[in-house]
């Protein structure tokens, strides 16, 4: 039976260096098939203004991987130190990046390697439990987050693209009984808000609280922008 949900607050060290690396590699795993899916060409074009070239994305990835947890974390040096400011997602507006001077699809890849080799590395030595950011790993789980937002960022590329998404899922929706209504009434109710257990939760997701919900009509298929908007 496969586990939902594991709490490193209550991991042993070793267990948690273990949950750390797994969660780390999991993510990659999804960056990776994300930007494989494509040629070197196609990583640094940019499909739509609203998204970075896919490399961008890749980079900048291991760019906070290597700021939070190689330098702060680790207290080592820096891998490259002399691409913060290219990849601060801050400072570049979306519609700004095609135009840097971006690492290559293949220096991506090396920088992203090397910064993850350095990351194990981390993991294995760093006392963990000794600071706020390493109680429960907790620095590490915002990267793994982080990466993660990057890989819906990067989908989200893929879909936005004019050819068509290069990616192909392995089901399909499930079959209909029938034509859905055009909305749902959503009845009105209390839900639980947040969290007071995950050790890997925002300060902004904490603590958990009761919410009163109205009720609400929902859409039963996606919309666009016009038939959203009011006539």
């Amino acid at each position: 039976m496969t586990e939902l949900y594991t709490d490193p607050a209550a991991m042993t060290d070793a267990a948690l260096r273990e949950h750390i690396a797994g969660e780390l590699g999991r993510a990659r795993e999804r960056s990776v098939w994300l930007t494989d899916a494509v040629d070197d060409e196609d990583l640094i074009r940019q499909h739509s203004p609203l998204m970075s070239p896919l490399v961008w994305d890749f980079a900048h990835i291991a760019n906070q991987e290597e700021i939070w947890l190689v330098r702060d974390v680790g207290g080592r040096q820096a891998v490259r130190a002399d691409i913060d400011e290219m990849y601060d997602a801050f400072k570049n507006p979306r519609s700004d990046r095609p135009s840097l001077p971006l690492l290559s699809p293949t220096q991506a890849r090396s920088y992203v390697g090397q910064v993850r080799d350095e990351v194990l590395e981390v993991v294995s030595r760093t006392p963990l439990n000794s600071t706020a950011l390493t109680r429960a790993g907790f620095a590490f789980g915002m990267v793994v987050q982080h990466e993660q937002q990057h890989d819906e960022t990067m989908l989200a590329t893929h879909q936005l693209r004019n050819s068509g998404s290069p990616l192909a899922a392995d089901f399909g929706p499930p079959p209909r009984s029938g034509p859905l209504p055009a909305e749902v009434l959503v009845p009105a109710g209390r839900f639980s808000m947040g969290t007071s257990t995950e050790a890997w939760a925002l300060d902004n997701e904490r603590p958990v609280h009761e919410v009163e919900v109205e009720a609400f009509y929902l859409d039963t298929t996606p919309v666009s922008n016009g038939q959203a908007s009011p006539g």
